[in-house]
């Protein structure tokens, strides 16, 4: 055909596919670059001391070649990038000084006196609401980080740098960002995990500069102003407006809906407490309040149409859009969302000012280098890995994907005769379609990131997405114009805070529905780090290409997918026994894996609350690779050994829950807590009396306590006792088990155990304490189980001596939970093998019988 050809001339030119745009966007190997530097240091370690005369180097290289061999001297730029972003990353995690805080902590508390000025407005927590399955309910709170400048000593305050974070028992409402104070309270250096799969607090901290912990008990009181700072610093002009827009919309919202309202617009996550948190991210909707680029969008969306529909001119509508939506990044603290979103909009807008094309690809690369230059550890964070993956997938891949296609003649002949109202209702109709289909999208591409993040897969937030998002834009400027228009009178505010009301009421209402549906989230194991890293690889690839590799790469994808439940399906079948013995403070779990694949708890609690089960048990299952818990048996009804057993039913499907005889008759709320959610779940119960016995494939279970009736006393004197006994080897676990409960269960001889649990947590009321020289009198724990190892599950700080005494005279190793950690305990027919997490003690109990 002729090229002159009208059907030529006509006929649509397709896009170039995105790869295109990413390969001539000059920023766009600077942030790999940047990128590659920042995993070295994060997972091998770049020396600071090489990686800034390697910068130099490059610097040098990149000189001498800029005029030779252009090629070469941007290979030396990219070089000295990474070299740089390493360099930054290992400077910000290793603020090493010699009279640096953490020279003056210790892992046990020590009480100390320090000066220094609050580095960020403190988080204020008002007190949860009442728990019945808290053995001490939670008064309000304050958290914040303190940069320190002196410490007092024997002669007098000594200089120090560095930054602690601030724990108070109490509110500290009158204290702000750059405020001077002096503080009494108890240093330590941050403690490491305890457990497998348990989220690292030191290097948490570290990430936010932080090298010790100083925590105020009981009082605010000790935290006192010596200097008020906050006017001297923009964070703390921000932080005062912060709070008084929270006052305003606590004044003209109901409680529930200005706690919604505050996060949403002023980033505010002290707004809602955790259980409130939990169900937006359950249900996989967390976006929607947690400060995001969709909010700046929104925002700037809306100031944008404001502008121009007041007359503005559109390149000072763009400076006005950009200084709003700055200012308003940093007004809700600067995560890396915001400042993601914020750089984004304003480099759009300097090209309208300046009047030159922007390459978003070259935006989105800048931005990624503004985050990584004001924190380098954030690109490590979920939050901002979510926000990059869902722009990236969003601008080159779902707006061209649901582009719609070009119509033929006879379709716009067509489309030509429908009338008006037709044609608004399927405009609509079509944005709607297309907004759930980029909810789909996003959702499916964000699942593996979410599910390595939080364990949770949501496909009810594919629904929930789109009306949530109208809701809160709508609320989101609505409270704005509440918040700009409340000094002027209630009345003025009043239909503004009406529309902000229904809108949040509206919200809470659809996420607490949600929550409710079957099958809405699913609590499951995280997918490989390898498996992730394939996964997003081939979703690049697909999003970066168009026609035949596009559908490749989406073939890839379906079989990658199919690898990695593949590999989920085995059944946990092993020809050991492994008992592990969990770190939960002053409280007990014990899991039971046994060699045919099942997978039993022995109690789930601790006095620190039901928390520990979201922070401590679950990870360590999910780490595990466990999805199902066949059976849970509850030692006694005493809250630290079950209050976290609601919180497992919430996120493992349980077989099965057994109990003593005694416990549903224990009225206490907490009892009843937990009788109620076996009953919502339709979880069996079933009691257990000494002498019942049971198995597991190869591995029995024997009963040894309570019996059907009695014994008088303490729960504790009815714990549950249970013998477990494995290819000749013998673990005994037993609870609280202390007064006429002992006496009647040591009266009865049995064979020396492997591995003992101490009972009650080690307590001396129940281990029978004696002189190192002494040996246990008959009768006592230690002469009548005869152990090898006695593992002590208890809190930080408790004594440990008498057991060591006590134990030690027969011959038994003592491993107590807050220094050795998770003890794993394995057993197999060659012997009995027993590690711990936090030493790397490993040793052997015994040898095969």
């Amino acid at each position: 055909m002729p090229t002159n050809s009208p059907a030529f001339d006509d006929a649509p030119v397709p896009a170039p596919a995105p790869w295109r745009e990413w390969a001539r966007a000059p920023l766009v190997p600077v942030a790999l670059a940047a990128t590659m530097g920042l995993l070295a240091d994060r997972y091998i370690g770049v020396p600071l001391d090489w990686a800034l005369p390697a910068a130099v180097l490059a610097l040098v290289g990149w000189y001498f070649s800029r005029r030779t061999s252009p090629q070469v001297a941007f290979g030396w730029l990219l070089v000295c990038a990474g070299v740089l972003a390493a360099a930054h990353h290992h400077a910000h995690r290793n603020p090493d000084a010699p009279n640096g805080i953490a020279a003056f902590a210790k892992d046990a508390p020590v009480a100390v006196r320090v000066r220094g000025r609050l580095a960020e407005e403190p988080d204020r927590f008002r007190p949860p609401r009442h728990d019945p399955l808290l053995t001490v309910q939670r008064d309000a709170s304050s958290t914040g980080v303190l940069e320190i400048t002196a410490v007092e000593g024997s002669a007098g305050w000594n200089a120090a740098t560095g930054n602690v974070r601030l724990s108070v028992e109490g509110r500290i409402d009158d204290l702000h960002c750059g405020d001077v104070v002096e503080v009494f309270g108890r240093l330590t250096l941050p403690d490491g995990p305890h457990n497998p799969g348990e989220r690292d607090y030191r290097a948490f901290l570290l990430d936010r500069r932080i090298t010790a912990d100083l925590r105020v008990k009981r009082s605010s009181d000790a935290v006192v102003r010596l200097e008020e700072g906050w006017r001297a610093s923009l964070f703390g002009w921000l932080a005062v407006i912060r709070g008084w827009g929270s006052r305003a919309l606590a004044r003209s919202l109901p409680k529930d809906e200005s706690g919604l309202a505050t996060a949403l617009l002023l980033g505010d996550s002290t707004a809602l407490d955790r259980e409130e948190w939990d169900v937006y991210v359950r249900t996989g909707v967390i976006h929607v309040l947690a400060i995001s680029g969709q909010h700046l969008v929104i925002l700037g969306w809306f100031a944008w149409l404001v502008f121009r529909v007041c007359g503005v001119r559109r390149r000072h509508a763009a400076w006005a859009v950009a200084a709003l939506l700055l200012g308003y990044a940093l007004l809700t603290g600067a995560r890396p969302s915001a400042v993601r979103a914020a750089v984004m909009v304003v480099a759009v807008c300097g090209g309208i000012i300046l009047r030159r094309p922007v390459i978003m690809a070259n935006v989105f690369a800048l931005a990624w280098l503004v985050v990584l230059v004001v924190n380098p550890t954030d690109p490590f964070t979920a939050g901002c890995q979510l926000s990059f993956l869902s722009v990236f997938v969003l601008l080159w891949g779902a707006v061209r994907w649901l582009k719609p296609r070009e119509l033929t003649p006879v379709e716009q002949l067509i489309e030509e005769t429908r009338g008006v109202p037709e044609k608004i209702l399927r405009a609509a109709l079509r944005v709607l379609v297309q907004t759930f289909a980029v909810s789909v999208i996003l959702t499916v591409v964000n699942a593996p990131l979410v599910l390595a993040g939080q364990n949770v897969i949501s496909p009810i937030g594919m629904l929930l997405g789109p009306p949530l998002i109208l809701l809160t834009a709508i609320a989101l400027v609505t409270g704005f114009l509440l918040l700009i228009v409340s000094p002027a009178g209630s009345w003025v505010a009043e239909p503004f805070a009406r529309v902000t009301e229904w809108c949040m009421a509206a919200c809470e209402w659809l996420v607490h529905l949600g929550d409710r549906v079957p099958g809405g989230y699913v609590y499951c194991p995280a997918p490989p780090m390898w498996w992730l890293v394939g996964f997003y690889a081939l979703v690049v690839g697909l999003v970066l290409f168009d026609g035949t590799r596009a559908k490749r790469f989406l073939a890839a994808i379906c079989a990658w997918v199919f690898v990695g439940l593949a590999l989920g399906l085995p059944p946990r079948t092993s020809d050991e026994l492994r008992v592990t013995f969990l770190a939960v403070g002053h409280g007990c779990c014990v899991v039971i894996e046994t060699p045919d694949g099942r997978v039993l708890l022995y109690d789930t609690g601790t006095t620190a609350g039901p928390d520990a089960m979201r922070r401590v048990v679950a990870p360590y299952l999910w780490s595990r690779g466990i999805g199902r818990i066949d059976e849970v048996f509850l030692s006694h009804a005493d809250l630290d050994h079950f209050n976290g057993l609601p919180e497992l039913l919430r996120r493992f499907h349980v077989g099965q829950v057994t109990m003593t005889p005694t416990f549903p008759d224990k009225n206490s709320p907490g009892v009843g807590a937990v009788l109620a959610a076996l009953e919502t779940r339709d979880v069996p119960r079933r009691t257990v009396v000494a002498g019942e016995r049971f198995t597991a494939g190869n591995v029995s279970f024997e009963v040894l306590h309570p019996p059907a009736v009695g014994p008088e006393g303490t729960e504790n004197a009815r714990s549950l006792v249970l013998l477990v006994r494995h290819e000749g080897h013998t673990i005994l676990l037993t609870g609280d088990l202390e007064g006429e409960g002992q006496t009647l269960v040591t009266a009865k001889p049995i064979a020396p155990v492997d591995v003992l649990l101490a009972p009650h947590h080690g307590a001396k009321t129940a281990n029978a304490p004696r002189g190192p020289a002494e040996k246990p009198e008959p009768g006592t724990v230690a002469s009548w189980a005869r152990p090898k190892l006695v593992v002590s599950s208890q809190r930080t700080g408790s004594a440990t001596a008498h057991l060591h005494a006590n134990y030690g005279a027969v011959g038994a190793t003592v491993w107590d939970t807050p220094t050795a950690g998770a003890v794993t305990v394995r057993s197999h027919a060659t012997g009995v093998t027993a590690e711990a997490f936090r030493t790397h003690e490993m040793g052997v109990v015994t040898r095969g019988k």
